[in-house]
């Protein structure tokens, strides 16, 4: 139908459609893309334009009082596209354990089983368009590792974690803007900031969410069904803030609504050198024609429940030598502010960093990171190929931690208001010592089995586990069987409220141990094909 700039607007009142859908990052545009084939009238409402705007992200400002999230750091982009606008691409899928109860891991397991949520991967996959996701391309990606790669897991202590990245990574907003534009039955706001819910009298039904502008328009947005995937922070902020009807906020009765904050916190800790003659070309990082590929070292499930640890993988990174750390920081992160334009560039304040920050960012500092496709694949290809005496190398170990569900990692209202006069949150996120306990065991483990097979040598931190977060914000609105648990059913709609539902990895039980966009495309898939289904009921 339309994109529509809301500030041209100054008289609007009221929008009617089908299906309004308040975020259009991964979730929401998945949403609307894939309800641009059907029937429906459909509404995709964002805040932001088609750029970042500094005042419009001000709305995303909050408070932090538990472990400091990375400072400088723009974790979110509330402008169409959302966070996809930034991140670098890396896709995992969850596994089986990860959706599964586990005794040793409190309040773990998602009420739907994982062949239901498996059955969607395929096509998210498609939406990333990122290489195969099968069993079947998983089996074959493996047969690229060496044999000294093989040796680490021969023993099933540990397993290969897989993750894929496309080409170029999809931004959401850029890729799929035309097709919105062409859909006959979707209309898209920008400049439109959703402030508050408005249920009917009896507190069950959603009659309409209220919309303003920074220059002060305000209207309302009414609908059938409402979709709220504004993100791991925003779905749980605009329940909290929408008090009328219920004082608590809505889906909040039971003080469930924030709580479970997850994130996938990461840890640069300890080294692994390995001898001349062995090979761990896949461990590294490897092209392929559609896409890159690495895998890491994860704990097999029958470890985990062993040993009672939790699903943590490490990947092995490039190191940097002292004297790049100390001399060429300028010069790096110039490289990475020129290839990765929209990413490294718009998150980092680069003015403000220091060489010891380096370590922290070696993850991003990797050529599969950092280059274009085409040229990585020239730059591997050039690697392998030239001729060159055989030396000890040395890896940084990069440990990607599982945040279990707890119930004090949350996020509350703050009393601080933001432009549109909304409470802005209070986010105190807490990682128990479960996470360092599997961090420790895991680490004796590997250096084990590393010495056991003369592949490496595991060279421990002296310094203290510091974590940053990987700016995976996922829980405060958990799915769940029954309202005692969670805040959302298992179709992703609110306990209690008739029309209202959630999109995005608000409604994860359970972090696991991957990255969750496929995961927040697979589940917008599956909810769009529930809307399509109570429409034709």
């Amino acid at each position: 139908m339309s994109i529509i700039d809301v500030r041209k607007l100054p008289h609007l009142t009221h929008l009617d459609a089908d299906v309004c859908i308040v975020g259009a990052g991964a979730a929401g545009i998945t949403l609307a893309r894939e309800l641009a084939a059907t029937s429906l009238e459909v509404c995709l409402v964002e805040s932001g334009g088609f750029g970042a705007d500094p005042q419009t992200q001000s709305l995303y400002d909050l408070q932090s009082t538990g472990v400091a999230l990375r400072e400088n750091y723009m974790s979110r982009a509330r402008y169409f596209g959302g966070s996809c606008n930034l991140w670098a691409g890396r896709s995992m899928l969850l596994g089986e354990l990860d959706l599964q109860r586990r005794d040793w891991v409190p309040d773990s397991g998602w009420p739907i089983s994982y062949t239901e949520l498996a059955a969607y991967y395929p096509r998210a996959g498609d939406v990333l368009e990122l290489p195969g996701v099968s069993a079947e391309d998983f089996s074959r990606y493996q047969r690229r590792m060496s044999a000294d790669e093989r040796e680490i897991f021969a023993n099933g202590l540990f397993v290969p974690t897989t993750s894929l990245w496309a080409k170029s990574p999809q931004r959401f907003g850029a890729d799929f803007r035309s097709l919105l534009r062409r859909a006959e039955n979707v209309r898209v706001l920008l400049h439109a900031s959703i402030t508050k819910i408005n249920l009917n009298d009896a507190g069950k039904a959603v009659e309409s969410v209220t919309a303003e502008t920074l220059e002060g328009g305000r209207f309302q947005l009414r609908a059938g069904r409402f979709v709220l995937a504004c993100g791991g922070l925003e779905n749980a902020r605009l329940l909290l803030v929408s008090r009328d009807r219920q004082r608590n906020g809505i889906g909040n009765e039971l003080d469930l609504v924030g709580r479970y904050f997850m994130d996938h916190p990461r840890a640069v800790f300890g080294k692994v050198h390995v001898p001349a003659a062995r090979r761990l070309r896949a461990l590294r990082g490897r092209p392929l024609s559609d896409g890159k590929l690495q895998f890491g070292i994860g704990l097999s499930a029958d470890t985990q429940r062993r040993e009672g640890l939790l699903n943590h993988y490490v990947s092995l990174e490039s190191q940097t030598s002292g004297y790049t750390q100390a001399r060429y920081q300028a010069m790096v992160q110039t490289a990475k502010v020129l290839l990765r334009k929209g990413h490294a560039g718009s998150r980092w304040d680069f003015r403000r960093m220091k060489v010891s920050d380096l370590p922290n960012m070696v993850y991003l500092l990797s050529p599969k990171e950092l280059m274009p496709h085409l040229l990585y694949r020239w730059y591997v290809a050039a690697r392998d190929a030239i001729p060159r005496r055989p030396k000890p190398q040395t890896y940084i170990a990069v440990y990607f931690c599982e945040q279990p569900p707890d119930r004090d990692s949350r996020v509350t209202l703050s009393d601080s208001t933001d432009r549109l006069g909304t409470p802005q949150l209070k986010l105190h996120w807490h990682i128990g010592d479960s996470v360092i306990r599997s961090i420790l065991r895991m680490q004796d483990l590997l250096a084990e089995r590393l010495q056991a097979t003369g592949v490496g040598r595991l060279e421990r931190s002296d310094e203290d586990i510091q974590f940053t977060d990987a700016s995976h914000h996922m829980g405060t609105t958990r799915m769940s069987a029954g309202p005692e648990s969670g805040v959302v059913d298992t179709d992703c709609k609110v306990h209690g409220v008739e029309n209202l539902f959630l999109a995005g990895s608000s409604v994860f039980p359970c972090a696991g141990h991957a990255n969750p966009t496929i995961t927040i495309a697979a589940l917008s898939l599956r909810l769009a094909k529930h809307l399509q289904m109570l429409h034709a009921a």
